[in-house]
């Protein structure tokens, strides 16, 4: 048999008409460092903007604090030389004392030095013309004091006097400048708590909406994957296999999953062109050899004895048998091919039971088998070939499993939105362990087929079939311990409105 190329699992690659169009990693460990990066970007540059703010407002705290602190200390520390100075003056003019005139010198120096401290503060609320002209009254009155005889004296304590009210103005200009920069440190923190409260509402939204867009982004390519992966494990390799992805090695992975669909829809072909090709080949011989007992069965090439007519009869009834396991094939590789939709009609189940009974009549009464039904009509609105299959699959399977002489029940009933097929035999029942896996293609269980009393054995794929048409109707099949020993094999075919 011819075998079609498939190519390879690189093919198509280079075709990628998004490939080049931007810029993209190459790698899922890329895609992640990059998408992490992006995310924290918003905050990084939020956590900056926090730090200069506290920046800020830590050396406006600092400026507040220490030069306030400062220009309070020195002008306490003015006015306080003022007095000294003062009360030296006032000493001198009653004592003419020269020891005077130095204390006042010094005072003076002192003064001088605490006028260079404040301007070292840089007050902008202080000007420094006006510790100029503080710094040149308090030497002219040094100088004046010398030479003053005591009756001037009173003159430069005036002088003095009008040094402290220009005094009191500096402690003044001193509580404006903490005054703005308290207005300013407020101004800083109202700012930033602004900012602050623009990163609750604005920022963090933002990194959400970027931490929801790139786990969309990473995770649509693993779903595309992950369903992928799932139809090909249900066996449908009709749909192609693309993945969106963000980076290259994704593509590539979705490239070699789109080859592998392609090679098992290949390798299905062949199965099922195999298939198809060996049943009707073996139907061919088969139909012969039918034909042929059926001859002699009926005594057309001459009377038979008994023990000629037992063989007859048991080549008859096992050529039947091998024409059903060569049907099921043949339903078998029909339905995974093409999944016909259902055609829904209503009928009669109790009709179709007697069809099917009496289409396995020879296998029936070979066996010398009971075989019950409903006998009266139980109506379902399904597709009546598949049910079809359904009943004649597990009837078969029932009859070639009973013991010689004992009952198969047939059973329908109506549940609250669904119709209920059981179908019971006396025989070795299935193992617990076997249960879920008879419904599997070409499952055999060693135990059944031991059990199976002079029947051919399976191909395994009956009970698959009739798993499939079950499913097909969007119900479900289970298999259980009849009540009176042996299987119990329960149909659920769901109304077709409660789909």
């Amino acid at each position: 048999m011819s075998r079609p190329a498939v190519a390879g699992p690189d093919a198509g690659r280079a075709q990628n008409p998004r490939r080049g169009l931007f810029i993209r990693p190459r790698s899922i460990t890329g895609l992640l460092l990059t998408s992490f990066g992006l995310v924290a970007l918003p905050l990084i540059v939020a956590i900056v903007f926090g730090v200069l703010y506290v920046d800020r407002l830590t050396d406006q705290s600092e400026r507040l604090v220490l030069q306030g602190v400062e220009v309070t200390r020195y002008s306490k520390r003015l006015s306080t030389l003022l007095i000294g100075m003062e009360r030296s003056a006032r000493q001198y003019g009653v004592l003419e004392s020269e020891e005077l005139i130095d204390r006042f010198e010094r005072q003076t120096r002192e003064f001088d030095a605490m006028l260079d401290a404040l301007g070292g503060l840089q007050l902008d609320t202080l000007p420094d013309w006006n510790l100029d002209a503080l710094r040149r009254e308090a030497r002219t009155l040094s100088r004046q004091l010398a030479s003053a005889q005591p009756g001037e004296v009173g003159g430069l304590i005036g002088e003095i006097g009008k040094m402290q009210r220009e005094t009191d103005l500096i402690t003044d200009q001193g509580n404006l400048f903490i005054d703005r920069e308290l207005a300013r440190l407020q101004a800083t923190a109202a700012d930033a708590r602004t900012f602050l409260l623009l990163c609750v509402f604005a920022l963090i939204p933002g990194v959400l909406a970027l931490t929801a867009f790139f786990v969309a982004v990473i995770s649509r390519p693993l779903r595309q994957i992950s369903g992928a992966v799932t139809r090909l494990g249900d066996g449908d390799f009709s749909q192609q296999i693309r993945v969106f992805a963000p980076t290259a090695e994704l593509d590539a992975l979705g490239a070699r999953l789109d080859w592998m669909r392609r090679r098992l829809a290949t390798l299905e072909n062949e199965k099922q062109q195999f298939i198809r090709h060996m049943s009707h080949e073996l139907k061919t011989p088969l139909a012969s050899i039918r034909e042929g007992a059926e001859l002699l069965r009926d005594g057309t090439v001459g009377e038979l004895t008994s023990a000629q007519a037992d063989v007859a009869e048991i080549l008859q009834q096992n050529s039947l048998e091998l024409a059903k396991l060569i049907d099921n094939l043949l339903d078998f590789a029909a339905w995974q091919q093409q999944h016909a939709k259902l055609e829904y009609e209503r009928f009669d189940l109790n009709a179709l039971f007697e069809a099917i009974v009496a289409r396995q009549r020879l296998t029936i009464e070979g066996k010398k088998l009971d075989v019950t039904t409903p006998g009266q009509p139980i109506h379902v609105t399904a597709d009546r070939d598949r049910m079809h299959l359904i009943i004649d699959n597990l009837l078969a399977n029932a009859v070639k499993f009973a013991p010689a002489g004992s009952t198969v029940a047939l059973e329908a009933g109506r549940l609250a939105q669904a119709t209920l097929v059981r179908v019971c035999d006396q025989g070795p029942g299935v193992p617990v362990a076997e249960r879920a896996a008879i419904f599997d293609a070409f499952y055999q269980s060693a135990t059944t087929q031991a059990s199976a009393q002079g029947a051919l054995r399976g191909t395994g794929i009956g009970l698959s079939v009739v798993r499939e048409c079950v499913q097909a109707h969007g119900g479900r099949i289970d298999v259980d311990d009849a009540p009176g020993g042996g299987a119990q094999f329960s149909v659920e075919i769901p109304d077709r409105h409660a789909l």
